[in-house]
């Protein structure tokens, strides 16, 4: 695998979408990292006290405007298939505190979500490659598709998706579905990953400049992140209509 792309469809469909795509390699995801967590905390005190001016999560400005995008663009309901970014919220609000930490990478992405209410996630870029040469692809699901929940018993065979949904797939493996909604098993962050490829899909209800700087603040804290927490350069790329640029390739895994 040596690609990741944004189908040309999917771009047509949501126009003034961005896609952060950061790629780093050799990073040690291993126990706690002190950095990230006080980074975490940070920005949920700070994301709590914002969010006393809202009666609820979804009533956040861009928590709503990816409802009503994706209801839009996607006939999708919020209600069933709420985005990452709307489910940090709510849990946030629920536990009035940083969120239980999982790993160093996830909990890193994670806290940008927060900080920007914007989704983020990462993908085992080394699991991908050893897995299949077949591309990373943002795209509609079609015939053939099927998905493995991350929270599956192990032995539990894979479900068909149906033809029309918003995933992020390699061949007919699809790793997320509804665009941010469920994770699967493949591709998962662990402590064992050294190299990942972050994505975050920015939307901003403020025109092309407005989206274009929250964008560049994402693009931002993920590359400084990955610098101060963990000691890595990382390879950031903009994907999306806005900037008519949809695929990069990607370096190996291995070195």
């Amino acid at each position: 695998m040596d690609q990741f792309s944004i189908a040309q469809d999917v771009a047509k469909l949501l126009p003034n979408m961005q896609v952060v795509v950061v790629t780093a390699y050799n990073l040690d995801n291993t126990g706690t990292n002190a950095q990230v967590a006080e980074f975490a905390e940070e920005t949920a005190t700070a994301t709590l006290s914002s969010l006393s001016a809202y009666p609820n999560a979804q009533s956040h400005p861009r928590i709503a405007l990816y409802r009503d995008t994706l209801k839009e663009k996607c006939n999708l309901s919020a209600k069933k298939f709420p985005q990452s970014n709307e489910s940090l919220y709510r849990r946030l609000l629920k536990d009035k505190k940083a969120l239980r930490p999982i790993n160093p990478v996830v909990d890193f992405y994670n806290a940008v979500s927060i900080k920007h209410a914007v989704t983020a996630g990462a993908f085992d870029l080394g699991e991908l490659q050893t897995r299949s040469v077949q591309p990373l692809e943002l795209r509609m699901s079609s015939a053939g598709d099927s998905f493995k929940a991350l929270d599956a018993e192990t032995d539990a065979p894979p479900t068909e998706v149906g033809a029309g949904e918003l995933v992020y797939a390699q061949g007919p493996m699809v790793l997320t579905r509804h665009l941010a909604w469920r994770q699967a098993a493949q591709g998962v962050v662990t402590e064992k990953t050294r190299s990942v490829i972050f994505m975050s899909e920015v939307l901003d209800g403020q025109g092309v400049a407005g989206s274009m700087e929250l964008t560049q603040r994402v693009a931002d804290d993920l590359v400084d992140g990955l610098r101060r927490y963990f000691g890595v350069e990382g390879q950031v790329t903009v994907l999306g209509n806005v900037g008519g640029k949809l695929s990069v390739g990607l370096h190996s895994a291995f070195f």
